[in-house]
């Protein structure tokens, strides 16, 4: 295990509050693993390539690559992968693993739709919500232009969507994008069937949240608050679940896998 260790992606801002919403969530996890935060961009000195440097003259030869990023339909995904020197294709929690100068990479999946995600979500919609019956939920996510990238943002809203509206059983429940842009479109439908909701599902607070979401919206009526991802405690609990699942499902595909009662020796990085 002290060859081991945690590398959490982020997007990065200048804002150094919103670096901190992220060093917080860090510093909640429960890990006995070295843990660096590296930045897609916006933070000097911080980049992926050189946080993972970092990690490897202090001994790492695996490294657990956590995404924090809403779901893999995102553009910044690719470009981490990428810069990682993973395939782009195969994105799979905890299944893909590329073995590049020092040290070895084993990629996690972004939130997406997460159980720990969905009891997040939740608690967003309880501060919001009076009499679900009556209400109408709205679901807001960045989204895709792209045919890869957009579908893999409508699977995962649709997954969370359904399963939000089972549990609150709103008078209707529905999902918008900023990317296609169908976000006052179908706040409209759903304020015609009840008293509108709107949740975004970002992992923080920024332009998006503060301003996009709220011009889209402009002239309609809505309960909204902006709050995001962060700083809910439990997305600590979410890198903690991440990292440990990576390390046990690694272990057992070095180790081997066992197929009709026979060891199967599994090559990494291959």
């Amino acid at each position: 295990m002290g060859e081991t260790a945690v590398l959490l992606l982020a997007h990065g801002s200048p804002d150094p509050d919103w670096l901190e919403l992220v060093e917080s969530a860090v510093r909640q996890c429960r890990l006995d693993l070295p843990v660096r935060v590296a930045f897609l961009g916006g933070v000097e000195g911080r980049s992926i390539p050189e946080e993972r440097e970092r990690l490897e003259r202090s001994g790492a030869k695996r490294i657990i690559a956590v995404p924090l990023f809403v779901t893999a339909g995102s553009s910044h995904v690719n470009e981490i992968r990428e810069l990682l020197g993973l395939e782009t294709g195969h994105q799979g929690a905890a299944t893909s693993t590329c073995r590049q100068g020092r040290s070895r990479i084993v990629w996690c999946s972004p939130l997406e739709d997460h159980p720990v995600v969905e009891k997040i979500v939740a608690s967003r919609i309880q501060t919001l919500a009076r009499n679900p019956r009556t209400e109408s939920l709205l679901l807001v996510g960045h989204g895709n232009e792209s045919a890869v990238g957009g579908a893999k943002w409508e699977r995962m809203l649709q997954r969370l969507t359904l399963r939000l509206q089972n549990r609150f059983l709103f008078a209707a429940a529905g999902y918008g994008t900023l990317r296609p842009d169908t976000l006052r479109e179908q706040a409209r439908l759903l304020a015609d069937k009840g008293e509108l909701i709107v949740v975004p599902l970002f992992v923080s607070q920024g332009y998006f949240t503060r301003k996009a979401i709220p011009q889209k919206l402009d002239g309609l009526c809505y309960r909204y608050d902006g709050s995001a991802y962060l700083p809910h405690p439990l997305v600590a609990e979410w890198i903690s679940q991440s990292v440990r699942a990576a390390v046990g499902n690694d272990f057992f595909t070095q180790r081997g896998v066992y197929e009709n009662g026979r060891e199967k020796t599994v090559e990494m990085g291959r």
